[in-house]
């Protein structure tokens, strides 16, 4: 366990769980993702290589860094072999596992901690080249707003039940192996932080494409097939005109026949070239086969690139369930934290990027952004309410009482509560509601009103009394004792249906 453990560290304050509920039309199971705020013990790392419960990790921490990290390939019709092969020909140390879903998880795993923003955009540069650019890449950002109760995301890790798994490892020659073998497998692939960046695909008679997009000069190598002849050949015209304005024309010609598995026919090739006649056109990055083999922080940078023209990426919704619940959304890898409104209104979304990331993302129709957003709320991740407590009202209202019982501090006898003072005998702590009401006050908690504190001190099993001080008949409130070593009251069960 302590080898499997060391291997996939990561964040230490949360970890991942998913809850099916069904499957898809492909077999996949269907459910909700949920982040549970706790730390990650030795029992849920026995668990999951036990078989008893599943285990997701957040592979990077709150320092920003990272030691393994992961290319999720998911897909159903998928030939493992396939992939070992080609990881094979270009001698490139990534782990294939097979995953959950039965799609594949190519893992690179380290010899220590980097940051995360180097091994992400090693993965993605490696996923562009190996055509697969348009699958998920963890960690998915290069840092996380732990400040606001961020935790990043997290992918289900492979031998759930140990060796009687089906999320195994592959040998180099395609076969399935013990945990034992794996531990070897990733003892003879795990790369030196510093030896990172020379990890590249080359190919034989590797071509080149002077300043372009990188999708194309991959495409080159690894030959076009048909299917996606038609927009290759688009997207290479837009960086043919680029390139070489006053011979564009000829170049188009000499890629389709250079380049492609099969050329298109004359007639096709000069009904593009007369579409690019009227009209610059800007690149196609998300369409196929281009969106295979995208590698967009390396196209930004070339000259013929796609520039300014470039859209964010964003994905990857967290929620963090609250009164008012705070989401956390990855826009090219960098985290954002936003509040409902500002997911909800593109401009003010747009707006909220400006001020914190410094760029602003291309508007989009209205629909197609209500598109996206459907689209991130039914994948997104979960943080329960119950997993970060204090960040609701009746949460915050508890670590203010817990502070308020220990700052008046303890009366000796029973008539200091009217000073101010909370008094405690048989198990039972006492104070005046007015003096608790004006703590509160002193504090700026003003989300509570006079009968949601009462309601909330009753949920405590707390109640009222009447008391004799001083030849006075007092009204007192009490809630049982709360020991100073807890720091918290005992939290009970939200009522959703309480009056107010």
């Amino acid at each position: 366990m302590e080898r499997f453990k060391n291997i996939f560290e990561g964040l230490h304050r949360a970890y991942g769980t998913f809850k099916e509920e069904d499957q898809d039309e492909n077999g996949k199971k269907k459910g909700k993702a949920y982040i549970i705020k706790a730390p990650v013990t030795d029992q849920l790392w026995e668990d999951h290589l036990s078989g008893k419960a599943s285990l997701g990790i957040i592979p990077i921490r709150d320092d920003s860094k990272c030691r393994w990290g992961c290319i999720d390939i998911d897909s159903y019709t998928l030939d493992h072999k396939q992939i070992i092969d080609k990881l094979n020909e270009f001698k490139i140390p990534l782990v294939c596992c097979r995953s959950k879903s039965g799609g594949a998880h190519l893992f690179l795993f380290l010899t220590d901690f980097v940051e995360a923003k180097k091994l992400r955009n090693k993965l993605v540069e490696l996923a562009g080249e190996l055509g697969y650019a348009d699958c998920e890449v963890f960690p998915k950002q290069i840092e996380i707003r732990a400040d606001r109760g961020d935790t990043g995301n997290f992918l289900n890790l492979p031998y759930f039940a140990g060796d009687d798994s089906f999320r195994y490892a592959f040998t180099d020659t395609g076969l399935s192996c013990t945990l034992d073998n794996f531990y070897s497998i990733v003892d003879k692939k795990a790369v030196d932080p510093k030896n990172l960046s020379k990890i590249k695909v080359v190919r034989s008679n590797e071509k080149k494409l002077d300043e372009g997009p990188p999708c194309l000069e991959t495409l080159m190598n690894m030959g076009i097939p048909e299917g996606g002849r038609d927009n290759a050949l688009y997207q290479y015209a837009v960086y043919a005109k680029k390139a070489y304005p006053d011979a564009w024309k000829d170049k188009v010609n000499e890629f389709n026949s250079k380049h492609m598995d099969r050329p298109l026919g004359f007639s096709q090739v000069e009904k593009t070239i007369k579409q690019h006649e009227k009209t610059d056109y800007q690149y196609k990055c998300k369409d196929q086969p281009m969106c295979a083999v995208c590698n967009a922080p390396l196209c930004k940078a070339r000259k013929f690139g796609i520039g300014d023209n470039y859209d964010v990426v964003i994905s990857d919704l967290t929620k963090l369930e609250s009164d008012e619940s705070m989401w956390f959304l990855n826009v090219d890898g960098k985290r954002m934290s936003l509040n409902t409104e500002q997911l909800f209104d593109q401009q003010k979304f747009r707006r909220a990027c400006m001020d914190y990331l410094t760029i602003l993302p291309m508007a989009m129709k209205a629909n197609d952004w209500t598109v996206k957003v459907r689209t991130l709320l039914e994948n997104a991740e979960i943080i329960p309410a119950k997993e970060h407590f204090d960040t609701t009202t009746f949460g915050k209202f508890d670590e203010h009482f817990a502070t308020f019982i220990f700052e008046q501090g303890a009366g000796l006898e029973m008539d200091e509560v009217i000073t101010g003072k909370c008094f405690t005998e048989e198990g039972k702590t006492y104070f005046k509601m007015v003096h608790l009401e004006s703590y509160l006050s002193k504090k700026r908690f003003t989300e509570m009103k006079t009968m949601q504190i009462v309601q909330r001190l009753r949920d405590m099993e707390g109640g009222s009394t009447s008391r004799k001080i001083l030849g006075k008949t007092e009204r007192l409130w009490f809630v049982p004792q709360i020991q100073r070593e807890e720091k918290s009251l005992k939290r009970p069960e939200i009522n959703d249906a309480a009056p107010f």
